[in-house]
This record gives structure tokens, C-alpha cells and sequence, in this order.
């Protein structure tokens, strides 16, 4: 006899439903010695990745799975047998999220239909159809429903759905649930509605009921479970549970044995870039980077070219070449049509992005170190960051969206999760604890973390009397809800360009915004999938550029070509000595007005460590008065090896950039 797989499992990505995530199931699951475990979150895989990696990490088998709400409201069960099965889970949750809006997903009959191919179905909760049939007494109406989608999705793939949480009526309607899958010989399985790793979770399952309804745990009585045997049980649990049906624990097993489904999409994570015939992809990045070294360079020395030859590369075997010519060519489309935008980040250290343009920094001026950047041993993917004009980031999205279309682009979410002030408001408002408790809670706790919540309870006066049991219950539950997932925003700048259709991928869903479509994935779960994104950051500095380069050509006849703008003028090093920058972007802090006095920049050389070290890094590190000191000649500049000497001498013996750093390991 097969071990029990449980198939029906929420995780606290079934959005204020679930009260365990992903990695305390899997832990939970491989200490009752399971071989597989799904997850069927609501209406989404927003956790399906760090399920699946926490899952394979564990020995444990991932399936992939969804519980999706029907145009009718009921819950069916479904989960991915193989690589088509996913493809069609994801089409009809990102189906079933752009027909019903923003806060509602419902699924219509004909495109469950048309979807069902490689996908396993099981009759659903208390709340599918043929349940809920049944405990209404309507039995010819059950049993035209799983007609129906035993007509789907055919007698090897459709499952009569068992769960057993003791209450009154469940012995006799599992008896009825054998007896129908035995008229229409079909099969019948057993799953427990997981909602939580362990029965003592469930105090924190209700609270996430009410805070989700927004309503206490004294008037949520029909919204909550009414016991707390949902939780991910044991093969001897559910055996005795099922005593009278051993096949149903044995169809489990059978289940997982057949369900394969593989989270990794390298070969899609850009699409085909159009090529001028005759070129693939590297020997067009080459041509390009080789035109764009002749404008960057006079002349293009023997060190550029190695430097070039070196990266070009480096990305030809980590076949890099698409990415790279689609961030080039968004670069060229704002350059064409008057878009301040341009890379930043770590991507300054290469000279292919010099030379594309997609950014403004010389590494072979600079001595910066392309490994930071890219390197061949790096697990995750490049990261270029482009800053774009607020007042015309739009335009440079729509580009996009026209470009590839937009079944191949989407923005990347940003999962927003509990923080402390958050915890403490939703759970006091849950457990009735009077308002102006938990506003004084609230507003006194000045962290994100509620490590250390008991601590701020007994500080305050209020709070004197109140340590009883009920408020370290409360303590408890923020603790515990801590970084749970609250809801889904939209990330400030991440978009993924796919060469196949994205839904094939990842379901996607509107966002708040009007006209944006996102992914159910942040950007750690693209990354880890191998997908590759873009980051567009709005930053108005560049807007405000903008309009002050228009202002002075409107009101002085003078068109300023920001490129060629001298940086060695004296009298913008003057000013800067006298801290006289605000409005002056990166160095208009208190902190950095207070530096400027005393590192006194007189190129940009100086100004860039002037930026760095008024970081936390070099703060913390006690890196900043040694250089200051040997800046200002109170100390004499020393190296604690030779070998230091050519890595440190432009920061004067201090460690100060992360380049510095890689050198020297």
C-alpha cells in the first residue's frame, strides 16, 4: 500500500486563508515521512516556486496545483500532470483574474473545457459542486455535475474528492461520495483541505479568516472552520480516518506517481530579438558594441578591445546576446525620441553596456571590474537597472508592450507582507482589542520586526495590567503573521519579456493600476525560474533635468548637450566644498552636506568616493574618519601589504568599493 500524499494543501499564499508557508509544510511534510506533497492554492501559484525549490531542496516531490473558484462560486481542484497540464493551469487562473477584475477570479465552463488537457481533477471541498449538491439533499444535481466533468477531463484524470474533518454529516456524505464514484466508475481519493502544518496553527488561520473579511473572531463564527482538524495529518491519521475506503489513500500515491512538473523556463526568458538578415544575435551584439567603441573611443585602443573581447565572451557562453540587445534597444528608443533614461548599478562595470549606451560611466577611465557585473559563476541572472524620467517612464513601457506584445510582457509583482505596525493593527482590530490600545501599540513600535512586541507591551503603562494570557495570545499571532503574504502590488520598475506566451509560464493578473497587467511572481521567483527581467525606475531627478534643460533653452537660446558637459569646472567643486547642493541629487543629504566640507572634492573621482563613503557599509566599518583623516592630512596614508597598494591608493589605503573588494580576494 502507498504512502498517503496529501493533494488539497493551502499555504500562506492562499492569501489570508492559509496560515503556514510553504517551507513549514515541506518541513512538516518530510517529518511524517512524505514522498510528495501539492499545493492548490486559491486561485493562484503565487508560492508555487518557493514551494517547488523548498520541495526539491527536501527530498520531497513537488505538485503543482490550484484550487479555482468557478463562475458559480464553487471551489474545484486541480492539478498539473505535466508540462501541458502547467501550461493550462496557468492559462485558466490568468484567465479566470482578467474576466473577473482585481478582487474577484471566476472561471466560465467553456474555458475549463478547452484547458483541461494534462491536468488531474478532483471533485473539490465542501464548497465544489458535488459536495455542496449533496449536502443540500440534491442528489441527481451532484451527479449531473460530475457527469460533467467526468466529460472534461475523462475517466483517467477526474476523482471523486473525500474529506473527513469529524463533523456531523461528513461519515455519510463520503458514503455517498464512494457510491457515486462507484455508479459512474470512476476513481475517489482523499484529501484533508490543509490549511496549516499543525493543529495549533489554527488560532492564526481564523484571525487571517477575519482580518480577510474584516470582521472579529466573536462574529466570524460561519466564516471560520468550525474545528481545527484542518492541518497536514499523517499516513496513519488518514488511514484511520478512511478505514472503510483504503483506496482512497492509495489513489494519492498514484496520483503523485503520475504528476511531473519541471519550474524551469531558461530556453523562454527572452524572446527572438528581429536581426538584419545574415546575423544571429552575437554577431550582431558584436558588430554593435565595435560601433559603438568608435564613438566612445578615440581611437579604440588595444586595451578596449581586450576588455571587449573578454565580456563579449563571457556572454556569448552564458548566452546573454538577446538580453543584451533588448535592453540596447530600449536605450535607443529613448535616446530617439527625447527620454532621459540611463543604466546604473553594477552594470557600469561593463564596457559592452558603455558602448551600447545603456550606460554613462567609462570602466577602463574608472578601473571597474566587469565580474561585479557578470561573471560565469554567478547562480543568478544579470541585473541592468535603467532610470527613466518619471514624466516619461509611460511611454518607455508602452514601447515595450508594442515591441513584444502583450502576451510576452508583463510587470513583475511585489508581494507586500505583514510588518509590525500592520500586525499589530489587523490582529488587535481581529481580537477586538480596543482601539486606542492598539493605535498606542501601534505608533510606539518604531521597527518593521515584532521580535521583540512583548518588550513593547510591557513598556507601556497602559499595558501594566494587561499581561494576561489573551495578550500574549496576541503577541503570539503577530509574531507568527510576521511576513506573511498580505496582497499583491505591483514591483516600481520590473517588466519580463518572454519568447513564448507568458500565461504558458506564469498566470498573470490585473493590477490596481489601469491597463497593467502583472505577474503572480516577484522578482526572486523570476529570477529563480531563469526568467530574466528589466528594471524601468521612475527617478525625477531626470525629469527635473528635463525640464531645466528646456527652461534654459526656452529662456537663453542655449542647448545644452548633457554629454558633453565639462567636469572639471571649478566652480561647481566650489560650491560643492561649501556643501551648497540642495537640490543636488545624491549629494543634498545632511549627511553628505556635513562630508563635503571635509573631503573637499576637487574632480569627479573625489566625488564619486565622496558619494560612497557616506553609506552604511563604510559607516558602520569605520572606514570614513581614516579617510577623511588621510584626505585632510592628519594621517599618514599606509597599506597593510604592498600588494594592496595599486587596489587602494585612489581611496587612500580604505576599503571602500566592492570592486576593491573582489580585487583583493
Amino acid at each position: 500500500m502507498g504512502s498517503y500524499v496529501e493533494l488539497h494543501c493551502h499555504s500562506n499564499f492562499s492569501l489570508l486563508d492559509g496560515a503556514s508557508c510553504p517551507e513549514e509544510l515541506v518541513t512538516r511534510a518530510k517529518e511524517l515521512g512524505m514522498v510528495a506533497l501539492a499545493i492548490t492554492d486559491h486561485d493562484g501559484l503565487y508560492g508555487a516556486v518557493r514551494f517547488y525549490k523548498v520541495a526539491r531542496e527536501s527530498g520531497i516531490k513537488p505538485i503543482i496545483g490550484a484550487e479555482l473558484t468557478l463562475e458559480n462560486g464553487h471551489h474545484l481542484t486541480l492539478i498539473a500532470e505535466n508540462k501541458v497540464g502547467y501550461s493550462n493551469l496557468c492559462r485558466l487562473i490568468s484567465h479566470s483574474h482578467l474576466r473577473g477584475g482585481k478582487t474577484t477570479a471566476t472561471l466560465d465552463w467553456s474555458t475549463l473545457a478547452r484547458l483541461s488537457s494534462g491536468l488531474i481533477c478532483l471533485s473539490g471541498c465542501r464548497r465544489g459542486e458535488v459536495c455542496k449538491s449533496l449536502l443540500k439533499g440534491k442528489e441527481d444535481a451532484a451527479l449531473v455535475a460530475a457527469e460533467r466533468y467526468l466529460e472534461m477531463f475523462g475517466k483517467e484524470n477526474f476523482f471523486i474528492e473525500l474529506q473527513h474533518h469529524y463533523l456531523p454529516e461528513d461519515a455519510r456524505l463520503c458514503e455517498q461520495l464512494v457510491s457515486m464514484a462507484t455508479k459512474l466508475g470512476i476513481n475517489y481519493v482523499a484529501t484533508n483541505n490543509v490549511h496549516y502544518a499543525t493543529p495549533e496553527k489554527y488560532r492564526l488561520q481564523d484571525v487571517l479568516v477575519c482580518i480577510k473579511n474584516r470582521t472579529t473572531l466573536d462574529k466570524s463564527g460561519k466564516l471560520r472552520h468550525p474545528n481545527h482538524e484542518y492541518y497536514l495529518k499523517s499516513h496513519k491519521e488518514m488511514s484511520q480516518l478512511f478505514s472503510s475506503y483504503p483506496e482512497a489513500i492509495v489513489n494519492t500515491s498514484l496520483i503523485a506517481e503520475r504528476c511531473s512538473v519541471d519550474l524551469k523556463f531558461e530556453e523562454y526568458r527572452f524572446p527572438d530579438f528581429p536581426l538584419p538578415e545574415g546575423e544571429t544575435a552575437m554577431s550582431y551584439l558584436r558588430k554593435l558594441c565595435y560601433l559603438g567603441a568608435e564613438e566612445r573611443y578615440k581611437p579604440v585602443t588595444n586595451e578596449v578591445k581586450r576588455q571587449l573581447e573578454h565580456e563579449l565572451g563571457v556572454i556569448e557562453r552564458m548566452d546573454l546576446a538577446g538580453y543584451f540587445l533588448i535592453v540596447w534597444d530600449i536605450m535607443r528608443y529613448a535616446k530617439e525620441n527625447g527620454i532621459p533614461a540611463q543604466g546604473r548599478g553594477s552594470a557600469a562595470d561593463s564596457i559592452v553596456a558603455y558602448v551600447l549606451g545603456i550606460t554613462r560611466v567609462d570602466p577602463i577611465r574608472h578601473n571597474l571590474l566587469f565580474e561585479r557585473f557578470l561573471n560565469e559563476g554567478m547562480k543568478g541572472t544579470p541585473d541592468i537597472d535603467i532610470d527613466v524620467s518619471t514624466n516619461h517612464r509611460e511611454k518607455l513601457i508602452q514601447y515595450v508592450y508594442e515591441k513584444y506584445g502583450q502576451e510576452h510582457t508583463a510587470m513583475v509583482s511585489n508581494v507586500v507582507t505583514f510588518q509590525a505596525r500592520n500586525a499589530v493593527r489587523d490582529v488587535g482590530k481581529a481580537m477586538s482589542i480596543p482601539v486606542h490600545y492598539i493605535d498606542r501599540l501601534a505608533k510606539s513600535i518604531d521597527s518593521y520586526s515584532v521580535s521583540n512586541l512583548k518588550g513593547e507591551v510591557a513598556e507601556l503603562s497602559e499595558f501594566k495590567d494587561n499581561t494576561s494570557l489573551p495578550w500574549q495570545k496576541f503577541i503570539s499571532l503577530c509574531q507568527e503573521i510576521a511576513d506573511f503574504p498580505r496582497h499583491l502590488s505591483i514591483h516600481v520598475g520590473g517588466m519580463i519579456v518572454s519568447s513564448c506566451s507568458l500565461v504558458d509560464i506564469v498566470p498573470l493578473e490585473p493590477a490596481t493600476a489601469p491597463g497593467r497587467i502583472v505577474t503572480q511572481w516577484n522578482k526572486d521567483d523570476i529570477e529563480e525560474v531563469g526568467l530574466i527581467k528589466v528594471d524601468l525606475l521612475g527617478l525625477r531627478m531626470l525629469s527635473l533635468i528635463h525640464d531645466a534643460v528646456e527652461l534654459i533653452e526656452k529662456h537663453r537660446g542655449l542647448k545644452l548637450d548633457l554629454n558633453s558637459i565639462p567636469l572639471d569646472d571649478s566652480k561647481v567643486y566650489d560650491m560643492l566644498c561649501r556643501a551648497d547642493t540642495v537640490g543636488v541629487f545624491q549629494v543634498e543629504s545632511r549627511a553628505q552636506m556635513q562630508t563635503l566640507p571635509k573631503s573637499k572634492p576637487r574632480c569627479l573621482d573625489d566625488l564619486v568616493i565622496e558619494v560612497a563613503i557616506v553609506r552604511p557599509g563604510p559607516l558602520q566599518g569605520n572606514m570614513v574618519h581614516p579617510y577623511l583623516r588621510r584626505r585632510q592630512g592628519k594621517e599618514k596614508v599606509s597599506y597593510l601589504h604592498p600588494k594592496l597598494e595599486p587596489i587602494l591608493k585612489e581611496t587612500l589605503g580604505v576599503i571602500l568599493f566592492q570592486e576593491q573588494v573582489i580585487r583583493i580576494a
